[in-house]
């Protein structure tokens, strides 16, 4: 049996065990039914000629028929590309005429983008009758074992697209197995285990922070097509999930619900955050509120996601690092020559391993700029303290030069938020004609009196004068994308409609 097909080992050894539970639905299979559906599902691709390499573009919520789909191709050697539902229908063009997918399949909840996309797929499915193929027990399907092969494209995750060429990013079966171990060792995972994926397919968190890695582990897996703090909690809860992964906006919604006080979570061993920066007082506050350990990491599309993780136990004497690296993969923190940086030295993080991507789909320019002699260059900065702990100081493309000074938006971000009357605080950059680059702040006020004067007067005993922002504005919430992350084009759109 191949020992990459593990929905076909875990249905021979458990195969009554339940896999897989949709929340929106109630429904439930087994490993044997994912097992024998996903056979279905490939036997009907075989017979409407879909061969290996070829591209399967799907526009749709994730849900139990996009885990089908996504066993059935693996064992194909199809590549999946989720496209991101939330964009507009000329950015999801960009994303089919960069795969060119020889089957699209949609969901009726975006039937209207559908009728607008010109699709020229020789095939087109929609999701539903993905489940009528597999659910249909007169297809019959011979007993054999899938070659599934390492190298192969598994995914095309697009991490852009809304402006100039879209990015898609491979992602293999080796990465997968990879990402799969280090997961499972830092957190030790094992068959008992559970979790509720409320994450978006189009995305790498969506399958391979929890779900991929669970899969990989025989243990059960619960699907919510849509986050909502209160139902998520409820679940937690209702089903003894142990482990659980959540941006910190989603965190902070969950806390502030009126429900969080009155549920126990138990159960919940850990909760994964990353994505964006996790303060350090919502981790104080779900261990001093519920006993419970949030464990800050980092992760790329290019390479995992599971890269660093700070250990539970440090995550309250170590505030705002990353972690340590995972098992299995190389780090180094490189100079603009490419020269390793001493110890407290910011420089470029580059990672190394199997956990990498071999490129980026049609484009090799991009491919040949990222990954060097196998190093990928993250584009973050980061900065690796005398203990080992990795610390992220913002992007590459964030930092600017003010007066000939760089300037790393995220240290400047901390110090706001630990301000009096600030919850949240998010700088970006600007053209300025006397300094060259100048920053911009926008911050959330917990107190509504609060001027731009009060937090300047505040800043000044904490930073250096350069590296005040020259704006200031209050907002009652920071934009966020499909994900949840700080969305900084629609910051600067603000900024850009407003006179100064």
């Amino acid at each position: 049996m191949n020992t990459l097909d593990w929905t076909a080992k875990w249905a021979d050894y458990t195969p009554n065990k339940i896999a897989l539970t949709s929340y929106d639905s109630g429904e439930q299979y087994s490993f044997s039914d994912l097992n024998t559906y996903a056979n279905r599902l490939a036997e009907k691709f075989k017979r409407i000629g879909l061969q290996e390499g070829d591209r399967v573009a799907i526009l749709a919520e994730h849900g139990l028929e996009y885990i089908v789909l996504f066993v059935a191709c693996q064992r194909l050697g199809i590549i999946l590309v989720p496209l991101n539902y939330r964009f507009p229908v000329n950015e999801i063009q960009k994303l089919i005429l960069d795969c060119t997918p020889t089957l699209f399949i949609y969901s009726y909840n975006h039937f209207e983008k559908f009728e607008e996309l010109n699709i020229t797929s020789k095939h087109i499915f929609n999701i539903k009758d993905v489940r009528h193929f597999y659910l249909d027990d007169t297809i019959n399907v011979e007993p054999r074992t899938y070659k599934i092969k390492e190298s192969s494209p598994l995914f095309i995750f697009y991490t852009s697209g809304t402006t100039g060429r879209p990015k898609g990013v491979i992602y293999t079966n080796k990465m997968l197995f990879w990402n799969s171990l280090n997961t499972s060792m830092q957190l030790g995972i094992t068959f008992r285990d559970s979790t509720i994926n409320t994450l978006p397919p189009y995305h790498t968190s969506g399958w391979n922070v929890f779900l991929t890695p669970l899969l990989h582990k025989g243990a059960h897996i619960g699907m919510l097509e849509k986050f909502d703090p209160k139902k998520v909690l409820q679940l937690l809860e209702a089903n003894k999930t142990t482990l659980f992964m959540a941006l910190p906006t989603m965190l902070l919604m969950m806390q502030k619900d009126p429900s969080f006080k009155a549920i126990s979570l138990k159960k919940l061993r850990y909760i994964i955050s990353g994505g964006e920066k996790v303060p350090p007082e919502l981790v104080s506050h779900w261990k001093t509120e519920k006993n419970i350990y949030i464990r800050p990491g980092y992760g790329l599309t290019e390479a995992g996601p599971s890269i660093t993780s700070l250990h539970h136990k440090m995550a309250q004497l170590k505030p705002n690092s990353i972690g340590k690296p995972n098992f299995y993969l190389e780090t180094k923190i490189v100079d603009k020559n490419g020269k390793v940086v001493k110890n407290n030295t910011i420089g470029e993080l580059c990672i190394k391993g199997n956990i990498v991507t071999p490129g980026y789909w049609n484009n090799s320019v991009k491919t040949n700029n990222n990954i060097k002699r196998g190093w990928l260059f993250t584009g973050d900065f980061a900065y690796r303290d005398h203990e080992g702990y990795l610390y992220i100081k913002g992007r590459k493309n964030d930092m600017y030069i003010s007066g000939g000074e760089n300037i790393y938006p995220q240290e400047i971000e901390t110090h706001l938020e630990a301000l009096d009357g600030i919850r949240k605080a998010v700088v970006l950059s600007v053209k300025d004609e006397k300094w060259g680059e100048c920053g911009i702040a926008f911050v959330t006020p917990t107190n509504k009196a609060l001027t731009a004067k009060d937090v300047r007067a505040l800043l000044k005993d904490r930073l250096v004068a350069y590296k005040h922002p020259k704006y200031i504005f209050f907002l009652d919430d920071i934009p966020l994308t499909s994900i949840g992350k700080v969305s900084r084009k629609k910051l600067l759109k603000y900024f850009n409609s407003v006179k100064i």
